[in-house]
């Protein structure tokens, strides 16, 4: 069965990881711009936000990297669980992000700092919501279509983005209307609880990776295959499924149980057969199965067949 290889969309993948770190950088200076223009906590807050997100795209691509180098003597299963690290670490910076957020905005609550020029900060905070809200799409489209964890962590990092961008427009806009500065810090706490909690999923959905939770998708697509070959009558039944993921990769074991009387060429070539038919469904897999006979209820234990150890001779080569 095939061995995990460099994905084949690679180059694809890389161009997008590129491309969200180049925008990050944009959206990141033009958010500290508008920072300066307004000295508001909740533009600061979204502004904090988004370095996290330079430094997550910076390990996106250093994963992307990792994860796609072929399986070597000292990594026979691949590469591949870096992209749960990958997940994990961004998980604790999304955590840093979200305790210095809430930290500064307690300081300014308790300071007084009142936000200026509103109008230009929420026209501003408008045009980098929409910018966000395309990267995000687009890196998240990518990542669902080439079954691409770390580019849907982004993704869902940037869909978080978005969502304070878009409150801190509601922040200044309350501000504005109510003259109520105390508001600010207020939005940028409830942004620090929206990040929080986005850090709190990318950092469980890392623990569930590194610790090989089965998938509920990927255990229905195996038994399915199983049960259609139990009907058909190609196996009489199986058991010992055990499936599991190193980065977008699936490793599957399982054991098939055969009528006794099938010859050992003709329930490997049926077994061989159904290791495909997984792998396929499965996409970039590693299907192997295990044959043994099937034994109906009360039968016992089938014979062991034990192979006799060789005597050692007597007497040394110079003896009749």
């Amino acid at each position: 069965m095939p061995d995990p290889q460099a994905h084949p969309a690679l180059p694809r993948l890389r161009r997008v990881a590129m491309l969200a770190l180049g925008a990050g950088v944009a959206i990141t200076a033009l958010k500290f711009a508008i920072f300066g223009l307004t000295d508001s906590a909740a533009v600061l807050s979204d502004a904090l936000e988004s370095i996290i997100n330079l430094l997550a795209a910076g390990v996106m691509i250093y994963c992307l990297w990792l994860s796609n180098r072929p399986a070597d003597r000292d990594h026979p299963y691949g590469h591949g669980k870096i992209e749960f690290l990958a997940v994990g670490f961004e998980g604790w910076l999304i955590l840093a992000a979200g305790v210095a957020i809430a930290s500064e905005a307690v300081r300014r609550w308790l300071a007084g700092v009142e936000p200026r020029r509103l109008d230009l900060g929420m026209g501003l905070s408008l045009v980098v919501a929409g910018l966000s809200a395309a990267l995000a799409a687009y890196v998240w489209r990518a990542g669902r279509k080439y079954d691409n964890s770390v580019l849907l962590a982004d993704g869902k990092h940037l869909l978080t983005d978005v969502a304070s961008t878009v409150g801190v427009v509601i922040g200044l806009g309350l501000v504005k209307w109510t003259g109520w500065a105390w508001l600010d810090p207020l939005v940028a706490l409830l942004m620090a609880g929206l990040i929080l909690k986005t850090s709190w999923k990318l950092l469980w959905q890392s623990v569930d990776g590194l610790m090989d939770r089965a998938v509920p998708a990927d255990d229905a697509v195996i038994r399915q295959v199983l049960d259609e070959e139990v009907r058909a009558g190609a196996i009489r039944g199986y058991h010992k499924v055990r499936h599991r993921h190193t980065g977008s990769f699936h490793w599957v074991d399982m054991h098939l149980q055969f009528d006794a009387g099938m010859s050992v060429r003709e329930s490997h070539a049926v077994a061989s057969r159904i290791e495909n038919r997984i792998e396929q469904r499965l996409g970039p897999a590693d299907a192997t199965a295990h044959i043994e006979p099937y034994e109906l209820p009360g039968e016992g234990e089938p014979p062991v067949v034990t192979v006799p150890r060789p005597q050692p001779q007597r007497g040394g080569a110079g003896q009749a």
